[in-house]
C-alpha cells in the first residue's frame, strides 16, 4: 500500500512539474492571416460550341480569400458572353458563375522576401445563363434558375512582400468544373491569378 501511495505521489509530482515548466514557457506567436484580392484573373474554359468543337471561352473573372494556416477560403465570380449570328438572326448568350473554393496547402516554401504555396481546392456554388435569342428583328430572352456547379484544382501561387502587411501574388491553376448541363462535363479551365495580399 505504502509502495502504492509513493508511486502516485511521484507521478502527481511529475505531472505538477510538467504544468508549471509549460506555463513558464513563452507561447509562440499566432500565425499571420491574410487578404488576398485577386485583381486580374485571364481564364480559359473549353466547351463544345454549336459545331460539336471545343472552343474557349475567357471569362471576366474577379476574386476575393481568406488565406490562414494552412487553407484558403476564395470566392471567386466569373461571366462570359457568346454572339452567334448577326443583327437580324442570332444568339446571344450571358453566362455568369459564384464558386467559393476551399484550397488545402499541401506544400509551401520561402526564399527571401518571397513565399511559395503549393495546393489543392474543391469548390461549390451556382450558375445561371441568359440567352437573347433575335429572329427577323424580333428578339425572345430567357432566363435559367440557378443551377449547381462544383469544382475541383490544383495549382501554385507565390508572394513578394514589398513590406511587413503588404504583397503581390501571382498564381497558375487548374481546374475542372462539373455541371449537368455542361458539355463537355467537366469543363477543363486553366487561370492565372494576379492580385495583392494584405497581411490581417
Amino acid at each position: 500500500m505504502r509502495f502504492l501511495l509513493l508511486v502516485f505521489f511521484l507521478l502527481f509530482s511529475a505531472v505538477s512539474q510538467a504544468q508549471v515548466s509549460r506555463a513558464k514557457m513563452p507561447s509562440p506567436p499566432p500565425a499571420p492571416s491574410y487578404l488576398n484580392v485577386y485583381l486580374l484573373n485571364p481564364e480559359l474554359r473549353y466547351e463544345r460550341g454549336n459545331s460539336q468543337e471545343l472552343e474557349d471561352r475567357r471569362p471576366l473573372n474577379f476574386a476575393l480569400a481568406y488565406q490562414a494556416h494552412k487553407f484558403t477560403l476564395l470566392a471567386e465570380y466569373a461571366r462570359f458572353t457568346e454572339d452567334t449570328g448577326n443583327s437580324t438572326s442570332g444568339i446571344d448568350r450571358t453566362h455568369q458563375d459564384l464558386v467559393l473554393w476551399l484550397r488545402y496547402h499541401a506544400f509551401n516554401f520561402e526564399a527571401g522576401n518571397a513565399k511559395f504555396i503549393f495546393y489543392g481546392a474543391a469548390g461549390a456554388g451556382g450558375y445561371e445563363e441568359e440567352v437573347k435569342t433575335t429572329l427577323m428583328g424580333t428578339s425572345r430572352t430567357d432566363k435559367s434558375s440557378l443551377q449547381f456547379m462544383s469544382g475541383l484544382g490544383a495549382g501554385g501561387e507565390a508572394t513578394m512582400a514589398v513590406n511587413k502587411g503588404f504583397a503581390f501574388l501571382a498564381g497558375l491553376e487548374g481546374r475542372a468544373l462539373f455541371a449537368s448541363d455542361f458539355d463537355p462535363n467537366p469543363v477543363w479551365s486553366a487561370i492565372v491569378r494576379l492580385g495583392i495580399q494584405i497581411t490581417l
